[in-house]
């Protein structure tokens, strides 16, 4: 399983393979789309390794936890007071993302799903944004990637 997020849906313009090694400077204007963009890229991995590992009987999905106070973001100065806000209004409790992912695991109506991006409470799927399900940019990404693998010396098969 792969965490990915609606925040994907904020990703901006994709652009492989140019985006897999993009290095400009992070600011915190720019932080969200490219949060989202790391998102919409976990999700079309994941289709493709499920395609890959068709018939295997290995399956690979990918979940959206919802929102969760995980520390992530503990840098900023307001960190510790929005997650004493959010604990007060009983927002962001990590044990909810974490029930998508047992689901996932262990609930019969899964065994056997793959290639999937369910969304956490209800376990439905949710259908990514584009370009998040177009085959082509997915198989774009994963050719991508292994070709950034094999040029850094790292073996694939």
């Amino acid at each position: 399983m792969n965490v990915a997020s609606e925040a994907s849906r904020r990703h901006g313009e994709l652009k492989l393979p140019e985006d897999l090694t993009h290095t400009s400077t992070f600011t915190m204007r720019g932080s969200s789309e490219l949060y989202g963009k790391t998102k919409l890229l976990d999700i079309m991995f994941t289709a493709e390794l499920a395609r890959q590992l068709a018939g295997t009987g290995v399956t690979v999905n990918a979940l959206n936890p919802g929102f969760n106070v995980t520390g992530l973001g503990r840098e900023l100065w307001f960190a510790p007071i929005l997650e004493r806000i959010l604990k007060l209004l009983h927002l962001g409790d990590p044990s909810k993302g974490a029930d998508i992912i047992t689901r996932l695991a262990v609930e019969p109506e899964y065994h056997g799903v793959t290639e999937g991006y369910f969304q956490v409470g209800t376990g439905k799927p949710i259908t990514p944004v584009h370009p998040g399900g177009d085959v082509a940019m997915q198989k774009t990404l994963w050719n991508s990637t292994k070709y950034l693998f094999l040029q850094r010396g790292f073996l694939l098969e």
